[in-house]
């Protein structure tokens, strides 16, 4: 198969991470290529490490974060408007590219562009669409337009569309009809999967991590303020590391506030997580709504239990009690009486380990992920072999 692959951006983020997991799992049997918005930055990097051909087309984004004030958000929403036709130039460009390198499959990798729609219905080509992300829950996107427009657009420009949880699945279901819905979770690479002994060495502290984008959404200041009232309890023998990218410093400031300082490294970016996790306990995953929650199963993978919060995809990823506990978002003394179960009974720390490995090691990984969408993939192109006869 001749595949090609629309991207929505360039920095390093959970669809962009998915989708090289896909990449290359598929590149063994086929032929992939990648259309990129950005000339320079992570994935044109890590695709010229991979050896995967991409080529730059800079579509719009026909939903975004709000500006600072409701002027500024209406201007921005208005100028998108403007623009978004833009995407049409796009598709027109890229047809040259689907005859020249023969493509069978074309594949958008984010539900915040429409090109990829666009480029199958102009060629006539099989489309699959990939719902990475809920929009206004997770990042508080707006539409240009509306999101029922969005998902009316989406359901006739594509042939399939891939939810990556059961929770995207049930918000878009309505929109864009369940003969073309099927949920299929994100893969995780080997490099994460690591199998730690059940029964572990006590030490002096308890770790916890939280790792991600320094942001409001992932809550990093509730696992902060965790801390704090975990310490009025009298809890002692317990370390927060922090990390992830940006502004970090309200996170040191909450710290101090809480009594805490000396008990938070806020570490910033991490190359290597895979070492990290290495040496950490529990995982906690504080996000207000995660569609589908990668770094939840990358943590499983590295036998970490996890704590994270009862909403979105998250949910779906952890077993109460076996593999970890959830936790309503915003409730900090819920979130810190999840975390004194371990501080009480550290034991229950390889137990549940053991079972999230075994759990996410059999459901996440990208070579599962990457069979079930060339499944996909070999359905459409026989119902197109079909229609020809």
């Amino acid at each position: 198969m001749n595949i090609l692959y629309i991207a929505h951006e360039s920095r390093l983020g959970g669809a962009n991470l998915s989708l090289l997991g896909l990449l290359e799992e598929l590149q063994k049997k086929h032929k992939v290529y990648v259309v990129i918005p950005i000339k320079n930055g992570f994935l044109a990097d890590e695709l010229k490490k991979r050896g995967i051909s991409y080529f730059y087309v800079h579509s719009f984004w026909w939903m975004h974060a709000p500006a600072s004030s409701p002027i500024l958000s209406f201007l921005k929403k208005s100028v998108y408007s403007v623009l978004l036709p833009n995407n049409y130039l796009c598709a027109f460009r890229l047809r040259k590219l689907v005859k020249k390198y023969k493509i069978e499959i074309i594949h958008s990798n984010s539900s915040v562009i429409n090109t990829g729609g666009i480029l199958a219905k102009i060629t006539g080509l099989p489309h699959v669409w990939h719902v990475r992300e809920f929009g206004q829950e997770d990042f508080g996107f707006f539409p240009i337009g509306s999101y029922k427009k969005i998902y009316a657009f989406i359901s006739s420009h594509s042939d399939r569309v891939v939810a990556i949880s059961e929770a995207i699945a049930r918000k878009v279901a309505d929109m864009v009809g369940p003969e073309k819905l099927q949920v299929v979770y994100n893969g995780v690479g080997e490099e994460h999967i690591f199998r730690k002994p059940e029964v572990r060495a006590p030490k002096e502290d308890i770790r916890f991590l939280i790792s991600g984008r320094v942001s409001p959404e992932k809550g990093q200041e509730e696992a902060v303020r965790a801390m704090g009232a975990l310490k009025k309890r009298g809890y002692q023998n317990m370390r927060l590391l922090v990390a992830g990218a940006g502004e970090s410093a309200g996170l040191r400031q909450t710290a101090a506030w809480e009594g805490v300082a000396d008990m938070v490294t806020v570490l910033g970016p991490v190359e290597d997580m895979p070492s990290l996790r290495k040496n950490v306990d529990v995982e906690l995953v504080c996000s207000k709504c995660e569609a589908f929650g990668r770094v939840t199963v990358e943590a499983m993978l590295g036998s970490n239990p996890v704590i994270g919060t009862d909403a979105g995809g998250t949910r779906e990823l952890i077993a109460e009690g076996k593999t970890g506990y959830l936790y309503q978002p915003g409730n900090i003394e819920e979130l810190a009486d999840r975390m004194e179960r371990f501080l009480q009974c550290p034991e229950k720390i390889g137990l549940m380990g053991k079972r999230a490995w075994e759990e996410s090691s059999r459901k996440y990984t990208s070579s599962r992920n990457a069979g079930e969408i060339e499944m996909i993939y070999k359905e459409l192109l026989s119902k197109e072999e079909g229609t020809d006869m």
